[in-house]
């Protein structure tokens, strides 16, 4: 046998197996093709860093959306989160993420690193969104401003997915945009009510709403060496000790989701000089709203300010 005829089994062989490969790889083609029409057509797959803003987008986005929250227990201390594998394939499969961005979920950035560069989904980062710049108050949430300019985006988002659904996405926007309305009313009143009111935090988690009303927050050295996640000097403590003790201040806040014993303290002082004492969070409770939850801190906040009226520093 010649070695032309030796060799041509193998090249029947080698060409068989080749149209084997391209259908194949056809096949796969068609559907990685049919899957992203799906995923342009049907609910658009959302995943949010902090449950807050995944309830802001599954109030614009509706039927149009799928959401997945990644941070949802209020309990946690959402700075000493860590990723799982599996938060990495929910981005994976993710068409929008909304990150909250200024620090505040870092390890979101380190899982999006980690990613491909085929069908990168579209990234709203709340930080860049509102113009934050080192050093700025992350908890954007508690403020208004804040929040209407991520829900307009997020339907903008949409919309440029499902060009189709910008109608019905901008409906719902509407809506919801409508529900801040008395928000900003409690927030106004509020602020004509106690404008000047001296407060004191442990950390500035409440900070942007504070300052929508107008209160005067004292021992902001003391906070920001709490955010920085460095002990505050002796000078600090000492200073926020005495604005308890002496009812320099009406209000003190304190962050129900990082408790210990330097917290404690302040709470007892606080308690022990009559002071009454806010307890808000970093995540939205479960089964919450936004709206709703915010009314419940606004209503909270309103009932201690009125019970420190006989605090030094205030109106009476």
């Amino acid at each position: 046998m010649s070695a032309d005829c030796m060799y041509f089994p193998f090249r029947v062989a080698r060409s068989g197996m080749m149209r084997l490969i391209c259908a194949w790889l056809t096949a796969v083609m068609l559907v990685v093709s049919g899957a992203r029409s799906a995923r342009a057509d049907g609910p658009i797959a959302v995943v949010a860093a902090e449950a807050v803003w995944g309830d802001i987008a599954r109030q614009v986005g509706g039927p149009d959306v799928a959401v997945t929250s990644i941070l949802t227990n209020p309990a946690a201390d959402p700075h000493a989160f860590e990723a799982s594998p599996m938060d990495g394939r929910r981005l994976g499969s993710a068409r929008i993420v909304i990150a909250n961005g200024g620090g505040y979920d870092g390890w979101l950035d380190r899982l999006m690193e980690g990613g491909g560069s085929i069908d990168r989904p579209v990234v709203l980062n709340v930080a860049a969104l509102v113009g934050w710049r080192d050093g700025d108050n992350a908890h954007f949430w508690y403020d208004l401003t804040m929040v209407r300019a991520v829900a307009t985006a997020f339907a903008a988002d949409c919309g440029a997915i499902l060009p189709d659904r910008r109608a019905a996405l901008q409906d719902r926007l509407r809506q919801f945009l409508d529900a801040l309305g008395p928000l900003q009313q409690r927030i106004d009143r509020l602020r004509e009510r106690y404008h000047g009111v001296p407060v004191a935090a442990s950390e500035p988690i409440f900070g942007l709403m504070t300052h929508q009303i107008g209160l005067t927050m004292h021992d902001a050295d003391f906070q920001h060496a709490v955010m920085n996640g460095t002990d505050p000097g002796p000078s600090e403590v000492a200073g926020f000790e005495r604005d308890l003790t002496d009812r320099r201040v009406r209000l003190l806040i304190l962050n129900e989701q990082t408790t210990g014993p330097a917290t404690d303290r302040l709470e007892q002082l606080a308690r022990g000089a009559g002071i009454p004492v806010l307890h808000v969070g970093e995540s939205l409770p479960p089964g919450m709203r936004y709206q709703d939850w915010i009314a419940g801190v606004l209503d909270r906040l309103a009932q201690a300010l009125g019970q420190g009226q006989g605090s030094v520093g205030g109106p009476t």
